[in-house]
């Protein structure tokens, strides 16, 4: 039977249970480029071997999570409720009624394997 784990709390859903679905899409931030005639006109050459240079000796992941980085989290509704209310300072620990029933590493573990391709 299919259920579902509540990504705040690690409460066991079943499928017939409410749940909610949280999508959090974050993106690096540019500015508009304006680019001019003398910005076509000029050699890039040497600029993107440098930046291929300075990239060479870097994780990929680590640059690929520098650009964008997405989660998908299923809360149960108690979650649901403290993460509306201050999405920014959630803290699932403090939905849970028993603490033994809440394990941090187990709640990060979940969060970083609803990563795209995880």
């Amino acid at each position: 039977m299919k259920y579902y784990v509540c990504d705040g709390c690690g409460r066991r859903m079943e499928r017939k249970d409410l749940r909610y679905k949280v999508k959090i899409d974050v993106r690096a931030a540019y500015d508009t480029i304006e680019i001019s005639l003398a910005d076509l006109l000029r050699d890039h050459r040497a600029e993107l071997e440098a930046l291929i240079e300075r990239l060479e000796g870097m994780d990929p992941q680590q640059l690929e999570d520098d650009v964008c980085k997405q989660f998908k989290l299923d809360l149960c509704p108690q979650c649901h409720h403290s993460f509306i209310k201050s999405p920014l300072r959630f803290h699932p620990e403090a939905v849970v009624r028993d603490e033994s029933e809440f394990d941090v590493d187990a709640f990060l573990r979940r969060l970083l394997g609803n990563q795209p391709g995880g």
